[in-house]
């Protein structure tokens, strides 16, 4: 049995097409979906129709389901939600309410278990070490083979006590989750811990494309292959120029655009940098308030660069 596993779509549906494309290319025979479907590329809709019409899927839902129901408002900081949430239709945005947090089951005699986090299996342990926030630091001067990403991965998850701790504590069998936007696999005494990294936008400072990751089972052996999918980059953000959703969350869609551009995370060291900004003008007002969240956008796009240059290195 082949499974395509695909995590963190965030609305990117060329992305999605093509890692589909590939699965079925690779003999995939069933779907893992672990959640974050929607927001921060312009097409939940898009996305929406074809998961729920993908045959022999298993779903779980994301942290960015519940941030569909943010409150009415006028600020900057949640309008990209709030667009989105305005865009879903009813139907798409009932389906995506109704999915569980996680999935098990068991296939060629596995136990298979997934959750959009790793906390849900291993607590804080992995964060500790390899999350969006922290990982350009770990690799501060350019672009991540992915030779090296694995090996360092698979080599601190064995080594740190609390990593060792928390994989042992778990049954052997295969733990599926995303949320990390940083594709990684490993086998740790038979616990197999899989992140296929995101689909929409890869953050593990390697190249750009669309992040998937296949799971066989056969003969009581588990494999797993990694798959980045490329295209053209500056197609999608011309794309996403012509939108609704960057008419509406311009800021939004340019940090992302950033992000895309060189894999590494901006969206938290922006949102550190305008709480910083709006406490310096003296505003208290949160969510950040439309003309704070530009004004600190323009700010930082002079600034970023300087402050954490190894957030552009590429």
């Amino acid at each position: 049995m082949k499974f395509a596993i695909i995590s963190d779509i965030h609305g990117n549906a060329p992305s999605l097409r093509l890692a589909l494309a590939d699965a079925q290319q690779q003999g995939a025979d069933a779907y893992l979906l672990a959640g974050d479907y929607c927001i921060s590329a312009p097409w939940p809709n898009e996305v929406t129709d074809i998961l729920r019409t993908l045959p022999n899927a298993v779903f779980v839902r994301g942290n960015d389901e519940s941030h569909l129901d943010v409150p009415a408002g006028d600020d900057g900081q949640f309008e990209v939600s709030r667009w989105c949430s305005r865009t879903l239709t009813s139907e798409n945005k009932a389906w995506l309410d109704a999915l569980p947090e996680e999935a098990a089951f068991c296939c060629e005699g596995i136990p298979i278990r997934m959750a959009h986090a790793s906390q849900a299996f291993v607590g804080k342990a992995l964060q500790a070490h390899f999350r969006t926030s922290i990982l350009p630091a770990r690799y501060p001067h350019g672009a991540v083979s992915r030779e090296a990403l694995l090996a360092d991965f698979r080599r601190t998850m064995a080594q740190d006590e609390a990593c060792r701790a928390a994989i042992h504590a778990l049954e052997p069998g295969v733990y599926i989750f995303g949320h990390n936007h940083i594709q990684a696999h490993g086998c740790f005494d038979g616990r197999w811990l899989i992140d296929p990294g995101s689909c929409g936008m890869p953050l593990d400072g390697g190249d750009f494309g669309a992040c998937y990751s296949l799971l066989t089972l056969e003969n009581n052996t588990v494999t797993v292959e990694e798959r980045r999918v490329p295209y053209d980059l500056d197609t999608l953000i011309d794309q996403v120029k012509t939108t609704g959703q960057y008419a509406s969350a311009r800021v939004w869609s340019e940090i992302i655009f950033s992000e895309w551009r060189t894999c590494r995370e901006k969206v938290f060291f922006f949102l550190t940098y305008t709480e910083e900004y709006a406490n310096r003008i003296g505003d208290t007002r949160r969510p950040f308030a439309k003309d704070t969240w530009q004004a600190a956008h323009e700010e930082w796009t002079a600034v970023a660069p300087r402050r954490w240059p190894e957030l552009f290195v590429r």
